[in-house]
């Protein structure tokens, strides 16, 4: 889930040596003369690249239901990191997917040209491995992003300015506005049709209320809210009546249990789901979640988009650019300090503290019954 962001040696790599091959990748999609596409409204073959994190792809979900509305006889498909594959299934627009390892660049290269695409879109906001990739595609027609100080955009037969100024979501589409500009497609997740499991555990006749803890990715201690105002917010919602569910993936059942532990020994109505739930199942039960609370990350996103009253704390991330889209929905900011200041999600300066310190539990509580849960 944290992909190439998440990865100093990887973005180091992608950087030093990822501009020059981006610029060979370039070199070699014109010296190769590939077929032309001709009306893009014609193509039946269209590969959408997305190698980012969760969010990335769940956002992702607007420019496909525009493109389906554009192409309904064309067949779409993902070409996605192991990272974020996970959410294929709760996007509903995809006919076809592959799923790569970041570091198999060959492999993937090898799979976009056997797929002869007509469109090729990469989505890919400032990693070089997509520009890489589309330019050896052979697709007929690319399109992708031009990302300042990012020198990645040579190879595309189309380049979309990646803009600072606007919600990711309008970034996206603005890949399909090259084409067809009047593109629209708001994201959307198809949720599954069978119960899982894990939803007996909330007939429990409590309201329930989830709370993500663990941010992703590069840095990442910068962008969580301090462990005794999750604590203090967790015994607040269960004496109100709240069964309260600590989310996570696998890797983050241990700091969970070292959290419940430590923070609310003795609390009652408390239960942790980390590794426990896969991406579907849980966009199920966020769906019927009276509450969600999570800082800037992935399961932000699913929850927003699952239709749950979300509040997503942002700190070193900036709402206008990475807030969550839903239709019940807060954004919270810190009250004082450096915040707001992450584009593409590594622009840290120098010094920066944990923002979220400065956010304090009242303000996540007037949030909550702004929305009508408390």
């Amino acid at each position: 889930m944290a992909s190439e962001r998440g990865n100093r040696l990887h973005r180091w790599l992608d950087r030093y040596a990822g501009i020059p091959l981006a610029a060979m990748a370039a070199a070699a999609r014109a010296a190769e003369r590939p077929r032309r596409c001709g009306e893009p409204s014609a193509a039946r073959r269209v590969g959408i690249i997305c190698l980012g994190a969760i969010g990335d792809l769940l956002l992702l979900s607007g420019l496909l239901r525009g493109l389906r509305h554009e192409l309904p006889r064309a067949s779409l498909e993902l070409v996605v990191s192991s990272g974020n594959a996970g959410a294929v299934p709760l996007l509903g627009e995809a006919d076809a997917v592959a799923a790569f390892d970041v570091r198999h660049a060959a492999a993937m290269v090898r799979h976009v040209r056997a797929r002869r695409y007509d469109l090729l879109f990469d989505s890919t906001q400032w990693a070089r491995l997509g520009a890489i990739v589309s330019s050896l595609s052979g697709a007929g027609l690319t399109v992708g992003f031009s990302t300042a100080g990012q020198w990645r955009s040579l190879g595309y037969d189309r380049v979309v300015t990646h803009s600072a100024r606007q919600h990711e979501t309008e970034n996206f589409l603005a890949l399909g506005r090259a084409l067809w500009p009047g593109l629209a497609g708001a994201p959307a997740l198809r949720l599954p049709a069978g119960t899982p499991p894990l939803a007996a555990g909330m007939a429990d006749g409590r309201r329930h209320a989830f709370l993500h803890m663990w941010p992703a990715g590069y840095k990442s201690h910068l962008k969580e809210w301090p462990p005794e105002y999750w604590a203090c917010l967790a015994r607040e919602l269960a004496g109100r009546g709240f069964s309260v569910w600590l989310t996570g993936s696998g890797s983050d059942a241990a700091r969970n249990a070292a959290f419940v532990r430590e923070q609310l020994s003795g609390a009652a109505h408390i239960h942790s789901l980390a590794g426990r739930a896969s991406l579907p199942d849980l966009a199920w039960l966020l769906a019927r979640a009276d509450a969600v609370i999570s800082v800037n990350t992935g399961i932000m996103h699913l929850a927003a988009l699952a239709g749950a009253p979300t509040v997503g704390l942002h700190g070193a991330t900036d709402p206008r650019r990475w807030g969550p889209v839903g239709p019940r929905c807060v954004s919270l900011l810190p009250r004082t300090g450096q915040c707001a200041y992450l584009n593409l999600g590594f622009e840290y300066p120098s010094g920066a503290e944990p923002a979220l310190a400065h956010l304090p539990v009242e303000d996540v509580l007037a949030a909550l019954g702004g929305l009508g849960v408390l």
